[in-house]
């Protein structure tokens, strides 16, 4: 893995690096911009580089790093991988080691029965499944059985936030509705996913959480704000009007606590 390909990579994350600062990226790109008769990314020396295509960004990284990344996120999380790795190797850390292995597996529930782990080659047991609810927290997605009732599909898959990339490959394939935090980085995640069809869950009366004292979260809200994206789908869109309404975000336990 080339992490000093990743942290150029990231550099984006936080505005447009010089040329200076990704001149190895930079090379990699030309070569592959060349042969793939893309154009994606402006470097000049001396001058602020700029993403011209996201997609065809990650698309390219993810052929250079040998692993599927599709947002920043996934970048970090790929860069953090690695050095867990590392780590396990030197320390033993077995903490790190069963982080590892959930990296590894889809994790799903059908709706009255235990949750199962599936590794990449036990997924076919899901092929006559077609409707996931995606759910974003570990807590929520625990106690699922106790909301299910809101949703039409049966089965219920951990995202853990950005998903690993056996997941989202996975639910390419699959309709979901999404059931995520209601705040910036949960629109995020919802417009990284590429789904056969995809919905976003969203109660009727969600605009009341966000009103009041009681149930939103005005310091993640600013903690969020620089991760805006310029433009959003439809739906996510919906919330993000909300957000920017009432500056604040609400959180995914918090609604299921209110019904």
């Amino acid at each position: 893995m080339n992490k000093k390909l990743i942290k150029q990579a990231l550099l984006f994350q936080e505005g447009n690096p010089t040329h200076s600062k990704i001149k190895e990226l930079y090379t990699l790109a030309l070569e592959y911009q060349s042969d793939n008769g893309v154009y994606f990314l402006e470097a000049k020396r001396g001058t602020k580089s700029f993403i011209k295509d996201e997609e065809e960004f990650f698309r390219f990284l993810s052929q250079m790093l040998a692993t599927k990344v599709y947002t920043f996120e996934e970048l970090e999380k790929t860069l953090h991988a690695e050095s867990r790795s590392e780590n396990i190797q030197n320390s033993g850390n077995s903490k790190s080691s069963f982080i590892k292995v959930f990296d590894q597996v889809v994790i799903v529930k059908k709706k009255g029965e235990v949750s199962k782990l599936y590794k990449e080659d036990e997924l076919y047991e899901l092929s006559d499944v077609n409707s996931f609810v995606a759910v974003e927290n570990g807590e929520t997605f625990l106690n699922i059985d106790r909301y299910a009732k809101y949703f039409q599909a049966e089965y219920f898959v951990y995202l853990s936030g950005y998903a690993s990339s056996l997941t989202r490959e996975f639910l390419r394939s699959k309709e979901v509705e999404f059931y995520l935090d209601y705040d910036i980085e949960g629109m995020n995640i919802y417009e990284s996913f590429e789904c056969r069809s995809k919905t976003l869950h969203i109660p009727k009366t969600l605009e009341c959480y966000f009103q009041g004292d009681k149930y939103h979260n005005i310091e993640l809200y600013k903690k969020q704000r620089k991760r805006l994206r310029k433009s959003y789908s439809q739906e996510a869109s919906v919330i993000i009007k909300l957000i920017k309404k009432y500056a604040t975000v609400v959180e995914q336990e918090i609604i299921y606590e209110a019904y």
